[in-house]
């Protein structure tokens, strides 16, 4: 791909902006609202977060209680809470793509393309 066809794709990606404040804020919104759960061990484990990556609640089967592996315990949560923060960025980009129309990680293709090539055209 050429420069041309980069700054090209590149001018389409910002015409998309369109009202780039408000539909920031509509994303920021919908962000904070949206919930993610995760579960490990079966459920015994289950943890929910916000789109934007912040935990809001973690429950833990009572048996885990009753149970000697403390380590076991620790292990789930962790894995819970590894699994939500990933469901969270998937969440978040999606909603990114629904409320701005484009993904973000498009401009950093061609940005670095644009880098790669150094500014000059490819024929």
């Amino acid at each position: 791909m050429g420069v041309f066809d980069q700054m090209k794709n590149l001018k389409e990606a910002f015409s998309q902006f369109g009202n780039f404040k408000e539909k920031q804020e509509e994303l920021q919104k919908r962000l904070a609202t949206l919930r993610v759960s995760a579960s490990a061990g079966a459920g015994m484990v289950e943890v929910t977060a916000t789109a934007e990556g912040t935990l809001t609640n973690i429950v833990i089967n009572p048996i885990m209680f009753s149970a000697d592996d403390k380590r076991m315990l620790e292990d789930l949560i962790l894995s819970a809470t590894n699994e939500v923060q990933r469901k969270a960025k998937e969440a978040m980009a999606h909603e990114v793509r629904n409320v701005l129309g484009f993904n973000p990680s498009d401009f950093e293709g061609i940005l670095n393309q644009m880098g790669k090539d150094g500014g000059t055209a490819s024929v």
